[in-house]
Order: structure tokens, then sequence, then C-alpha cells
């Protein structure tokens, strides 16, 4: 049986808020003409959920909110709220319904869900329904499963079996009472009803707002707070069974499909008691923060829009592999190993974390900049830090070789031809970020602002949209692949932060089938380079005009040239100045997944990644 039942049909609801009581009031008084008989406690959430089609008034006018609902009634409210499938035409009908009764085919649907009963013995359909039958349907119909801190006695409830479920409903807020006052055996109203749907409607959607608890129940359920959560296939690859032992008990926050799935994580805390564990992102990203408490941890194939925040009590290990973060901030001593392809946009040490930390640059790891208390801890910090130099672009917002020129006492921004900082202006972080089509993006409500003494602090920064872009609620959705460039007022600084969001192609690009993009090349060797291309189907079916961008790294990290495109077949090839973009011969649109394989090149040995991305042209010679 489907245990999420009430989450998927109940999208609607995702995109509504309640109004308050005294709006809905006046709302539903104008829908109905007896409301001024029902309770005002009920009056927001009737007009709520009449708004979106689950209950409904009568012919003349009337919604009868003091009616007591029958079971047959409340077939049809679930196979509207719910929107269960119709059932299989040879599916039995209980004895004592007709096939030409009204409901009829709501039992049906209702019966093969598992609910309310089976064909095999009568449904009663025009018997009441108590508050504690209508309960225990909805916990039943949604998994439902609380912890235990409402507890009623044997003589509250009147049907033992439904204990657990009427408890359980106390502590989500579907029912509401002190335990002495429920009335459980008491027939429900309509107008009861509407207010326990709208409760149980807040309460599915709060892993939006709150961190809570996370347990994997399989491969395509996770367990969030109370109720159970299907993922979207995407998920799939950060949310399995493999990452089950580092993500049982981590607290994290979440955005939703329309069908209530888990889209993406928001925020994600691993607690102090993970401990020697691997961590496998699937090549997903985390939309907000990642907060690491715990010791001897592998992360890989992960990228974090958010800050990553290495805390903790004592000094950890920690080992980054082919991750992407556009900051890590290192607040207790730590051994930071970064292999493979990791990319670090700004890497922050603590003054507390200096003496004791160690950072290790493996294979084609990169950090753009690395801040910390005093230029000169940094040799001391990174392991071979003569050999390693090269991966590191800027210290402390300055190129890796420049020393800090002498303050002007200007007021704005200033530095040399070289490209060096003046000290005496806090220099504010600019922020790229690589964004798919019609994908959200929220953002950034504080930037790192770089102080004069070295020392680093987040600042809180206002966002001005370019034209055409509409900020709402701290987000953007930009349906146009391009580059969008965005300013931001910081809180006590005069200088402007500035953020970068390039918008690419709704396309799922996957390189080779072990995913790494990286080659192991002689002089003048060939070698076969594939990746696959997919339309998002979320976004779209079909994407047009649509060209690649290959982009060549070496060992250190660095742009390399030493890259020929021998063969494309079917496509044509151009060169760029930062790679090679190759682009179908017909032009014709992305319509399914496809296999795109070229011969490559390499003129000098040496181990090479490369990295694509979907861009797109209007024109054959115009890119």
């Amino acid at each position: 049986m489907n245990k999420w039942l009430l989450r998927t049909s109940l999208s609607v609801f995702l995109f509504s808020q309640l109004q308050s009581n005294y709006v809905s009031a006046q709302s539903s008084e104008r829908l109905f003409s007896d409301l001024d008989q029902a309770s005002s406690w009920s009056l927001a959430s009737i007009a709520y959920l009449n708004e979106m089609g689950i209950t409904q008034g009568y012919d003349d006018g009337t919604y009868q909110p003091r009616k007591k609902i029958t079971r047959q009634e409340v077939a049809g409210l679930l196979v509207r709220a719910l929107q269960f499938p119709a059932s299989e035409s040879s599916s039995a009908l209980p004895p004592d319904v007709r096939a030409s009764n009204w409901s009829a085919d709501s039992i049906q649907r209702v019966l093969s869900q598992g609910l309310m009963g089976n064909p095999n013995e009568p449904f009663r359909p025009t018997d009441p329904v108590t508050r504690e039958e209508l309960l225990s349907i909805f916990v039943q119909a949604t998994s439902a499963k609380g912890q235990g801190t409402s507890t009623l006695s044997d003589e509250e409830v009147s049907d033992p079996a439904s204990k657990q479920s009427i408890e359980t409903s106390l502590e989500i807020g579907l029912l509401q009472g002190d335990g002495k006052k429920l009335d459980l055996d008491r027939p429900t109203e309509r107008q009861e009803i509407a207010v326990f749907l709208t409760r149980l409607i807040q309460a599915l959607e709060e892993p939006k707002t709150t961190e809570t608890e996370l347990t994997l129940v399989n491969e395509n359920t996770v367990r969030i707070g109370a109720f159970e959560y299907p993922v979207t296939e995407e998920m799939q690859r950060l949310l399995n069974m493999d990452n089950k032992k580092i993500l049982e008990g981590a607290a994290l926050k979440v955005t939703l499909t329309p069908d209530f799935k888990i889209k993406d994580i928001v925020d994600l805390t691993l607690p102090a008691s993970k401990k020697n564990l691997v961590f496998d992102g699937g090549d997903l990203h985390i939309k907000g923060n990642l907060t690491l408490l715990g010791d001897q941890m592998t992360i890989k194939n992960l990228s974090v829009d958010g800050m990553v925040q290495v805390e903790g009590n004592a000094k950890t290990a920690l080992v980054f592999e082919n991750t992407q973060f556009n900051g890590l901030n290192l607040n207790v001593a730590s051994k930071l190993t970064l292999t493979g392809t990791t990319s670090v946009g700004s890497l922050t040490v603590a003054q507390k974390a200096v003496k004791d930390s160690e950072i290790v640059l493996q294979q084609n790891s990169v950090i753009n900049d690395i801040i910390v208390p005093d230029k000169q801890n940094v040799p001391g910090l990174v392991k071979d830090y003569s050999g390693n130099q090269d991966k590191i672009q800027l210290i402390n917002g300055q190129p890796r070789d420049s020393q800090p020129t002498a303050s002007t006492g200007g007021s704005g921004t200033g530095g040399s031809s070289g490209g060096s900082v003046n000290p005496s202006v806090p220099v504010v972080a600019d922020i790229t970020k690589i964004q798919e089509v019609a994908e959200a993006y929220k953002l950034p409500t504080e930037v790192s602002v770089r102080l004069t003494d070295g020392s680093t602090v987040n600042r809180a920064v206002v966002w001005s949209a370019p034209e055409g872009v509409v900020i709402e609620e701290g987000e953007v959705t930009i349906t146009q692949p391009g580059v969008y460039n965005f300013t931001g007022a910081v809180e006590g600084v005069k200088e402007k932060s500035k953020l970068k969001l390039d918008i690419r192609l709704p396309l799922k690009l996957v390189i080779g089938s072990g995913n790494t993009g990286i080659v192991v090349t002689e002089a003048g060797e060939t070698k076969t380079v594939s990746f696959t291309s997919e339309p998002i189907p979320e976004v779209t079916k079909i994407v047009n005009h649509a060209s690649y961008l290959l982009e060549w790294t070496d060992e250190q990290g660095r742009s390399t040239s030493e890259v020929e495109l021998i063969s494309t077949p079917g496509y044509t090839s151009h060169h760029v100045e930062n790679g090679w973009i190759i682009t179908k011969s017909d032009d014709s649109p992305v319509v399914s997944k496809e296999l795109i394989a070229v011969k490559v090149k390499f003129n000098t040995p040496g181990t090479y990644s490369v990295q694509i991305s979907a861009v797109k042209h209007e024109h054959r010679d115009e890119y």
C-alpha cells in the first residue's frame, strides 16, 4: 500500500498559504450561506479547502458545517484529496454497496488503497465516522509515527487498535486537547474534518522550515520527523542505503517537489557521533550549508552552494574527494586532505585552528583563496607548500606571491597594477554560481568580508537584481540561459558585493562510465572521451540550440591548451580561448539521452581532467 498518498495528492497546497482567520472568514461567508452556524475556529480551514476543491458545499449554497459526516462521504473526500487512481473494473464492491450508488467508485478506490476495511465485508456507507476513526485513517494513509511524547489511557480510546494512531495525531497536532476532553467517540462534523486536513498539511510542510532528523527507510523513501517522504530519482543517488550509516540521525532541511518528494537538501548537519565513515554525494549538491561535527570522514562527489563548516570540540581528520565548495570554514584544528578534482572557492582558517591544522593538496585539487590571520601562516599550514603553491591562487584576497601595499588612506578599494589589494579597505568576497535553467536559487543573506587586520567576518547583504530578473522571498528563478550579474549592498561596507549567476541549459551531463572526467596519457596519444546529455524532465523535454563547452585542466588545476580535438562524429568543433565548443552538425534538438564521444590528442604527457557545460547558441557561427 502506498504509505504517503496524502503528501502526493495534496501537492497543490504548497502553492498557497492560509490566510488570516479574518480574511478567510469573510471569504467563507461569501461562499456559503450558513456559516453563521460554524465555529469561528473552522472558518479559515473551510475557505481554504473549498478553494482547493477538497471540501465542497451543497447545491442549495449551504455548507452544513455541523452535519455528521458518513463513511461514504469520507470516502469521497479522500478520493478528491488524495486523488486515488481508479480501481480495476473487476474489483469487487462490498455486499452493502450497489454499483449504481453515487459513492460506489470512491468506496472502491479507497478500499483498493487498504483503507476503511476490505471489499469482502460490509462497508456501512451511511454510518457516521467518529473522530477516532477519522484520525486513524489519516495516520494510516501517511504512515505517520510519533515519538511517544503523547500518551492516552486505555479508557480514553474505545478501540485499543487505534490507540497509537490517536497518540500520533495528538503529537503532530491533528488533534488538540489535554487528553481529557477529546470526545473520540463523537461523530465527526464537516467543520472538524476541514480543520484536521489543514493541520495535517501544515505538519507535512514542516521539514521545509525546521531542521529535522533523517532516517532512511529504503532506496526510495526517507522518514523526516513524523512522516515518510519519497525521494526524486536524482536524489536517490544521495539518499541511498550506502550512505545510511552517515545520514541516519543527521539534521536537515529540504525543499519539496509539487508531489511532496524530497527535491533538494537546503542544510545538512552531520553530528559528532559520525566517525570513520564515507559520504558519497553522487555528484549532487546541497543548496545551503553543510556542517561537519564528526571525525575521520570522507566526503566525495558533492558540491555545496553555501558554506562547509568544520566544527567540533577536538582535532579532526577529513578527506574531500571530487568536491566543489564555494566556501569552507575551518573552525577547529583539522587535517584536511583535498584530492581528486576538489575545488574550494575560499578556505578560511580560524585563529584557534591555525596551530595544529594541516592542509594536504593532492591530484587536481585547488583552492582559489585561502584566508588566514597572517599570510605567513600558509607555508606551515599547507603540506609541501613549495610543490603545491600553484594550486592556491590567492592568499587573503591577494595574488599568492604579492605583498600588501602601503595604506593610502583612501575610502574606496585600490590596488597596484599587479592586482594587490589596499589593506586599509575591507574587501568583500565576490560569488560565482553555475545554475540550471528554471532552478530556484536562494541568494545568500551574508557575504564574507576581509577586514584590514586580515580577519574575516560575515556581513548581511541586500541584493539588487539585473534588469528583467525578479527577487521573490530571497530567491530567483531564471528561465533563459545567460550570465546575470547581481550587486549587493553590504552592511557597514561601502564596497559592493558582486554575484555572477551563470545560467546553463537544462541538460544533465554525465562524463564517462566512471563519471570522473580524468585522463592519464602519454605525449601524442589519442584518447576517446565520452559523455551523455539528457534533458531534465522537470524543466523541459526538448533543448534546442545546444552546444557543449569542453574545458581541460592539467595536474595543477590550470587551464591548458595542450589538447586537440581529432574527431567529433556528428559534431562541428570550434576552438575558443578556454576550450573547445562542439555543436551538432544538423543542429537538431536534444530530445532524449544522447551519448557523445570525441577523440582527443594530448601533446604533453600527464593527467588531465575535463569539465563539460551545455551552452546555447542562436546561429551556427555565434556562440
